[in-house]
């Protein structure tokens, strides 16, 4: 309840003493909540092999990755994402695949790079490889389809404090409010809720209602550092028909987007 009633308090100051966004080219660095919603969307669902396949496009969308483009670079070399079911306590946690197959971390995109997808048993037989894991059942009323488990951007070294200090003109956009994006997973538009002015490396009062409206390789390939707070959020994530909802995490740390 103090928390909330905390949230309030930010939430009305927004509304009394929030300015208005910049509209020219600055630096924004994007909250964990909102990093980790930007995963879990242009990464995880994206990066799911039957999504790529084409198996999923009348029930959840398409992918803009295509079979073969494993390598091709999306992002910086900061831009590494990963996909682990064997976080302890976490939402997505497992040992096992609900085809028996262990899990381990499933590294997505790597320092920029598409660097592997989910698989089941099925989709890995298409392409080549082993499964990594990646089947799951919300429960005996559904199969084993490919999921995400626990999703995340990789911190960096930084300190918030040093990932703003060299920042001229900004904005720090915290948390969102609303957000949307494609079918291919490709553009995408998040609705700041808690956002900052940033001037001369320091937070300078509220921005109201900031929107970043990007493409997956613009954010992925703007990048360029993380600070090393990293933090989770729990959600539950739909797929399949009929729809199966399993829990999940996503999360990061702050990340700095230039220009």
């Amino acid at each position: 309840v103090k928390v909330l009633l905390e949230e309030v308090k930010t939430f009305e100051r927004i509304l009394v003493e929030g300015k208005k966004p910049p509209s020219e080219e600055v630096d924004v660095v994007v909250g964990s909540e909102v990093v980790g919603l930007i995963v879990h969307e242009s990464c995880g669902h994206p990066s799911e092999a039957d999504r790529i396949w084409g198996r999923e496009a009348a029930q959840a969308g398409k992918s803009f990755i295509k079979k073969g483009m494993i390598g091709e670079r999306i992002g910086s070399k900061y831009s590494t994402v990963i996909d682990d079911p064997t976080i302890p306590g976490s939402s997505g946690f497992y040992l096992y695949d609900d085809e028996g197959v262990p899990a381990r971390p499933r590294y997505l995109y790597k320092e920029g790079v598409i660097n592997e997808h989910l698989h089941n048993r099925w989709t890995a037989y298409l392409w080549g490889v082993e499964s990594n894991a990646a089947a799951r059942s919300a429960g005996y009323y559904g199969e084993p389809i490919i999921r995400m488990a626990n999703t995340y951007f990789k911190p960096g070294d930084y300190t918030f404090e040093e990932l703003i200090e060299d920042i001229r003109y900004g904005v720090f956009i915290k948390s969102y409010m609303e957000w949307n994006i494609d079918d291919e997973r490709w553009s995408q538009r998040y609705g700041g809720l808690e956002a900052y002015l940033i001037e001369n490396g320091e937070l300078k009062g509220f921005i109201r209602n900031p929107v970043l409206e990007i493409t997956t390789k613009a954010f992925y390939s703007k990048v360029d550092g993380a600070d090393k707070n990293l933090e989770f959020y729990p959600g539950t994530c739909g797929k399949g028909e009929p729809m199966q909802g399993v829990p999940v995490w996503f999360g990061g740390p702050n990340v700095r987007l230039r220009k």
